[in-house]
């Protein structure tokens, strides 16, 4: 038991969360507000006009900043679209079986809060009772949308900083994994043993191999032998995936190519 425990610890939190008393086992964690943007008065001039015949104007959802025409009784409602006029309540259509999917595609309805209260009967089905207060619930205890103060306003220049610092760091992992291809590291060693041996021994060399890289690190088709006394060193086939000769296959002449489709 100890064991399942280091190796996945959020088994002992919920043990313990059902192990404790109701009053000190809290289901729910406290909700961290949405951080909007404020509202500043460019923002609000691109607003549309509301239309005339509105009865009542509400702020429009999330983190927007413009006014929107309230939803009417038998409207289509949801997470996303405008809220309810007063004393509606934005409900799962009755017998949806999906009422939470269906909130958050706008597929459900305004409907009165005292008929809601009239409908929920002891006699009416507890399953479908509880997954329509749910999805209510959702619907209406969504995390509100916190505006901080104008005091310090969202700076777009410091986002784009962020994000560019961001794209660095992924580039910089793919040069490194480039970097670490089959191909760069043969070839990182086949530099440090003719720079080693020159040291120890000052042999002159004269015909050396050095690996036949791709950008992606891997191994090129044709692979040569380098020569230093005027004459082309020997040419051959190999794996792009491992660089080891194909099978069979012979020396390259002059400036012949590999034509097989070297794929693994």
């Amino acid at each position: 038991m100890s064991g399942l425990l280091l190796r996945y610890p959020w088994v002992g939190v919920a043990l313990c969360s059902a192990l404790l008393p109701p009053a000190l086992a809290s289901p729910l964690l406290p909700q961290e507000p949405v951080r909007c943007a404020p509202c500043t008065p460019e923002k609000t001039l691109d607003c549309p006009a509301v239309a005339p015949g509105c009865a009542e104007v509400l702020r429009e959802p999330g983190c927007g900043c413009c006014l929107a025409c309230a939803l009417a009784k038998g409207d289509s409602c949801g997470i996303y679209t405008a809220h309810c006029g007063s004393g509606l309540r934005c409900m799962p259509r009755p017998g949806d079986p999906r009422p939470l999917h269906s909130l958050t595609r706008g597929q459900g309805v305004c409907v009165e809060i005292s008929e809601v209260e009239q409908s929920q009967t002891p006699d009416q089905d507890d399953t479908e009772t509880d997954a329509r207060n749910s999805a209510a619930a959702a619907h209406d205890h969504a995390p509100a949308p916190h505006y901080p103060p104008h005091g310090k306003p969202f700076d777009p220049r410091a986002a784009a900083d962020a994000q560019e610092s961001m794209k660095a760091k992924v580039n910089a992992i793919r040069k490194k994994l480039t970097e670490l291809g089959p191909c760069h590291m043969e070839l990182h060693r086949a530099l440090e043993k003719i720079a080693k041996s020159q040291q120890n021994l000052g042999d002159k060399l004269t015909k050396f191999y050095l690996p036949n890289c791709d950008k992606h690190g891997f191994y090129k088709a044709k692979q040569c032998e380098t020569s230093l006394e005027g004459q082309s060193g020997r040419c051959w086939c190999v794996s792009s995936w491992n660089g080891k000769r194909i099978l069979g296959s012979s020396d390259l002449l002059g400036d012949s190519e590999c034509q097989q489709e070297l794929t693994h």
